[in-house]
C-alpha cells in the first residue's frame, strides 16, 4: 500500500514537472513572438533591433504599391547618413547589425520607387 502511494506521488510530481515545462515553453514562445512583432513605435525607438521586426513588417504590410507618403508615415524618414545604397527614387532603412553569429556588417531595407510608388524592396548588407 505504501509503495502504491509513493508511486502515485512520483507520478503526480512528474506530471507537474511536465506541465510546468510545457507552460514555460508556451509563455516563452508568446514572449518571443511579441518581441518580433512589428510596430511603428518599436521601429522608431529601437533602430538597432529592427532586424528582429522587419520580417513581421514584410509579412503584414504590402510595401510594393505604397506611396512615398505612406512609407514615411509607417517607417519614418530614412536614416542613411553613411550614404550606402543612395540613388534617385530610393529609400534605405538601417536594420541594425546583420543576423547570425558573425555580426560584422549591417543589414538594410532598400525600397525602390518609380513615380512616388514603391516598385520593389530588398534586404542587403553593407
Amino acid at each position: 500500500m505504501d509503495e502504491i502511494k509513493r508511486l502515485k506521488r512520483v507520478n503526480y510530481l512528474a506530471l507537474a514537472v511536465v506541465v510546468a515545462f510545457a507552460a514555460a515553453c508556451v509563455l516563452g514562445a508568446l514572449a518571443l513572438r511579441e518581441r518580433h512583432r512589428f510596430s511603428r513605435e518599436k521601429w522608431l525607438q529601437d533602430p538597432e533591433n529592427r532586424t528582429r521586426i522587419v520580417d513581421d513588417l514584410l509579412a503584414h504590410y504590402e510595401l510594393v504599391g505604397m506611396t512615398g507618403e505612406e512609407v514615411l508615415a509607417l517607417l519614418g524618414d530614412h536614416d542613411n547618413e553613411a550614404g550606402y545604397f543612395q540613388q534617385e527614387e530610393r529609400l534605405d532603412y538601417w536594420l541594425g547589425p546583420e543576423r547570425g553569429l558573425m555580426r560584422i556588417d549591417s543589414e538594410w531595407l532598400i525600397l525602390d520607387f518609380a513615380d512616388e510608388v514603391v516598385t520593389g524592396w530588398f534586404i542587403t548588407t553593407d
